[in-house]
């Protein structure tokens, strides 16, 4: 997944959730899977964040030979 698509998941999931919970217990099967499934997603996306920097990061500062050496 991407993180256009992950963040449209998370969206959607919160407003699952915050609509559930209005009606429903915290101990319920549903709202339980709710959050363990947008834990999941949240997971990913910022684990996608950490891996574009780190591609960003190691292209930055990386240490170029030198030819006279």
């Amino acid at each position: 997944m991407n993180r256009k698509s992950l963040t449209k998941e998370i969206l959607l999931q919160k407003i699952m959730l915050n609509f559930l919970l209005k009606f429903l217990y915290l101990t319920n099967f549903f709202i339980v899977y709710i959050y363990q499934n947008l834990d999941n997603h949240v997971w990913r996306y910022q684990h996608l964040i950490y891996k574009s920097y780190n591609k960003k990061a190691k292209r930055k500062y990386t240490i170029e030979k030198s030819t006279a050496a």
